[in-house]
C-alpha cells in the first residue's frame, strides 16, 4: 500500500492479527513476543505508529554484547519509541516524495546485486514523474543496466548458509618441506667446495700419494727444500642467488564488510584467502619459476602409419605439425613445421618431440596449410600419437607468453635441468650447477628401470656431468598419473613381485584389492625412497630429491632452502576510499646448495606403446 504521513490514507494491515506465539516464547519474552498487528482501532497511520512503536522498540534489548531480554524501563522505551517514530516518518516521506535522491545515496554495487529491488526503488513515483518528466535521472532509470535486468535473485528468498564454504584445494608440498632460514641483503652469496683431489667431482681425479723418501737423492740434507708429497687440489664455486620480491593484494568494500555482519567476518576471510593464494603462488615458483624463457623446441619428427584397431584416423586436412614448450606460466612460440601432407585417410601420426630444457609439457599444433591452426594435444611425454577428429581452430602462439620472467625465483625443475645455469643465476663452470642426473627425454612411463637408471647414475656414474656425488635421495615426487603408472608397473612385473594369498572363507568380505607404491628401495644404497604425489605437478615430470647431504661434515644443513629476507608479512593499507585493502609481501629466493644430489626425469609417457600418450 501507499502510506502518507498526514493520516488521510487507510491504516497499516487493517484487520490483520498476528498468530499467537508458542508457550515457550511467550514465557520468555512476554508481550514483546507478540506485537499486535491489529490496527483497526486506529483512525490513521500516525496513530498506529504512536500506538505500536513502544512494542516495536523493546527488541533493542537484544542488541549488543550480553543482550538477551527486551527493554523494560518505560522511560527508555518511551524515548526510543518517539525517536523511532520521527525517524520512520521522515524516511518514509523522503522515500515517497524524493525517491531518486534516496536511491542515489545507496551503493550501486549493492543495488546491482538485487535487480528486482533496484527496479522497484528506481521506478519514479507519480509525483516525481509529473514534476520531472524531462529529468536526465528519469531517463537513466529505464536503461537495462539500471533496471537490473538479468538478476537471478530479485526478491526471491534463499537459504544462505554461514560461513562461506571453501572447497578449493590447497597443496604446498615443497613449501612445507623446504627450510626457511633468514637472509639479508640483495642476494645470497656463498662459496662451495665441489671437489678435492680424489673425490672425482668438480673436475678432480684420483690422487696417487705414493712417494719416495723425502730426502734428496744421494741421502744428503744440505740441499733444501726436501722432496714434498704431491699437492692436494680443490675446486670451489661461488653462488650469487638474487632475492626476489613477491606480493599479492586482496580488497573488499565497506558495503561487503557491513553486509557480512552476523554472517561472516569478510575482512578475516579476505586475509585467509590472501595467505592461501600467496602460498600456492609460492609453490608454483618453487616448482617451475625461472628468470629465463624456455627455448622454442626444434621441429618434431613424425611417422605416418595406418591406424590400428584401437585407434581412430586423424583428420586429413592437417598438412603440418609444430610443437611448443609449456610450464605453469606460459608457452613458447611454436617450433618450425614438419610436413605430414602425405597423410591419407585411415592413418595416424606418431610425433616425436625434441626436449626443451626446463619444459614441463608440450603442445602439439596442426596447420591446415592455408589459415587454420589446431591445438591437437598437450602431453608430458616426448612421443604422442595424433588421431581422431580435429578440434575447433584456435590461435597458435607466435611469441613466448611468459615462460620466464626476470622477477621470478629459480625453482626446482629449472635448477635441476640446468635452465637456471643457462640464465646465469647459477654457474656453468667449472661444473654446471644442475641435477646429478638429468633425463628430459625418458620416453617411457615411470617404471622400475627408469628409476634404477637414475639412482645408479646419481651414485656411481662420474661420466655424467657434474660427476657422481654418491647421492642417496630421500623422495620421488611426481604427478598422480605418473605415480599411478609406477604402481601399475609393480603389478605388471610378474615374477619379480609374485606373492601368494591365503584367504579364509570368513575373510572374503574384508579383502582390499589394488596396488600402490608408497616406498621404493634404492638398489645401490639399500635405503628407502618415499613416493610423494604432488597434486599440482604436471604429468611427465618426476624429481628424485635429497633434502640433506649424506655427509655430516659439509656445513650444509639443507640441500634446498628458501632464504627469506622478509618472510610473509601482511599489511592493511591506509583507507583512502570506501575499500579495505590488504597486501601480503615476501622477499626470498630458493637456494640449491647441492642440486647434484638430486635428479630430474622429464618426458615421462602416459603410454610408451602405440598409441603414444
Amino acid at each position: 500500500m501507499t502510506a502518507v504521513l498526514d493520516g488521510t490514507i487507510p491504516s497499516l494491515n487493517e484487520g490483520v492479527t498476528a498468530p499467537p506465539p508458542d508457550q515457550v516464547t511467550k514465557a520468555l519474552y512476554g508481550d514483546a513476543a507478540r506485537p499486535d498487528l491489529g490496527t483497526g482501532q486506529y483512525s490513521n497511520t500516525a496513530e498506529a505508529l504512536v500506538g505500536k512503536m513502544t512494542h516495536l522498540v523493546k527488541g533493542a534489548g537484544f542488541v549488543g554484547e550480553g543482550g538477551n531480554t527486551p527493554l523494560t524501563n518505560q522511560a527508555d522505551i518511551g524515548r526510543r519509541a518517539f525517536e523511532a517514530t520521527i525517524d520512520l516518518r521522515s524516511a518514509t516521506r523522503q522515500g515517497i516524495y524524493a525517491k531518486s535522491s534516496v536511491v542515489k545515496s545507496m551503493s550501486p554495487e549493492f543495488l546491482g546485486r538485487f535487480g528486482a529491488l533496484r527496479l522497484a526503488l528506481e521506478t519514479p513515483s507519480i509525483q516525481e514523474f509529473i514534476g520531472t518528466v524531462a529529468s536526465p535521472d528519469i531517463a537513466r532509470s529505464f536503461t537495462a543496466g539500471n533496471l537490473g535486468i538479468g538478476s537471478t535473485y530479485g526478491l526471491t528468498p534463499f537459504n544462505l548458509l554461514a560461513p562461506s564454504r571453501l572447497i578449493y584445494p590447497i597443496y604446498t608440498v615443497y613449501r612445507n618441506k623446504f627450510a626457511r632460514p633468514a637472509g639479508q641483503g640483495a642476494s645470497l652469496i656463498e662459496r662451495l667446495a665441489v671437489g678435492i683431489s680424489g673425490s672425482q667431482t668438480g673436475g678432480q681425479s684420483v690422487l696417487d700419494f705414493s712417494i719416495p723418501e723425502l730426502v734428496q737423492s744421494g741421502g744428503q740434507f744440505g740441499q733444501w727444500p726436501l722432496n714434498l708429497p704431491p699437492a692436494v687440489s680443490e675446486q670451489f664455486v661461488t653462488l650469487n642467488v638474487p632475492y626476489r620480491f613477491f606480493g599479492v593484494t586482496e580488497q573488499l568494500s565497506f558495503l561487503a564488510q557491513w553486509a557480512g555482519q552476523g554472517f561472516e567476518d569478510l575482512s578475516a576471510l579476505a586475509n585467509l584467502i590472501l595467505l592461501q593464494a600467496a602460498m600456492m603462488a609460492e609453490e608454483y615458483q618453487l616448482i617451475a619459476g625461472s628468470s629465463a624463457n624456455l627455448a622454442t623446441p626444434a621441429a618434431p619428427s613424425v611417422t605416418i602409419r595406418n591406424a590400428q584397431s584401437n585407434e581412430t584416423a586423424l583428420g586429413t586436412t592437417i598438412q603440418d605439425v609444430a610443437v611448443a614448450a609449456v610450464n605453469y606460466f606460459g608457452t613458447t612460440a611454436v617450433s618450425g613445421q614438419t610436413s605430414i601432407s602425405s597423410i591419407a585417410a585411415g592413418q595416424v601420426v606418431d610425433v616425436t618431440i625434441s626436449p626443451s630444457t626446463g619444459a614441463m609439457q608440450y603442445q602439439i599444433w596442426g596447420y591446415d596449410g592455408s589459415s587454420n591452426w589446431y591445438l591437437l594435444a598437450t602431453c608430458g611425454g616426448t612421443k604422442y600419437t595424433l588421431q581422431g577428429p580435429l578440434p575447433a581452430a584456435s590461435t597458435h602462439p607466435t611469441t613466448d607468453s611468459g615462460t620466464g620472467k626476470g622477477t621470478r625465483m629459480e625453482g626446482v625443475v629449472p635448477t635441476l635441468t640446468g635452465l637456471s645455469a643457462q640464465a646465469g643465476v647459477y654457474p656453468q663452470t667449472p661444473i654446471v650447477w644442475q641435477g646429478g642426473y638429468v633425463n628430459q627425454n625418458v620416453g617411457q612411463h615411470l617404471n622400475y628401470n627408469v628409476i634404477y637408471t637414475a639412482l645408479k647414475a646419481l651414485f656411481d656414474s662420474p661420466s655424467i656431468s657434474p660427476g657422481a656425488f654418491k647421492a642417496d635421495p630421500a623422495e620421488i615426487i611426481s604427478s598422480g598419473s605418473d605415480i599411478a603408472n609406477l604402481s601399475q608397473d609393480v603389478i605388471s612385473q610378474g615374477s619379480g613381485t609374485n606373492f601368494e594369498l591365503f584367504i579364509k572363507q570368513g575373510e572374503v568380505g574384508n579383502v582390499t584389492v589394488g596396488a600402490a607404491v608408497s616406498q621404493f628401495q634404492n638398489p645401490v644404497t639399500k635405503s628407502i625412497l618415499k613416493t610423494v604425489v604432488h597434486p599440482f605437478y604436471l604429468q611427465g615430470n618426476a624429481e628424485l630429491l635429497s633434502y640433506q647431504l649424506p655427509q655430516s661434515w659439509t656445513n650444509v644443513a639443507n640441500a634446498w632452502e628458501v632464504s627469506c629476507v622478509q618472510d610473509y608479512v601482511t599489511l592493511a593499507l591506509p583507507v583512502i576510499d570506501v575499500t579495505y585493502r590488504y597486501i601480503l609481501l615476501l622477499m626470498a629466493c630458493l637456494v640449491a646448495h647441492a642440486p647434484m644430489y638430486s635428479a630430474h626425469l622429464g618426458g615421462l609417457q602416459q603410454s610408451d606403446t602405440t598409441p603414444y600418450s
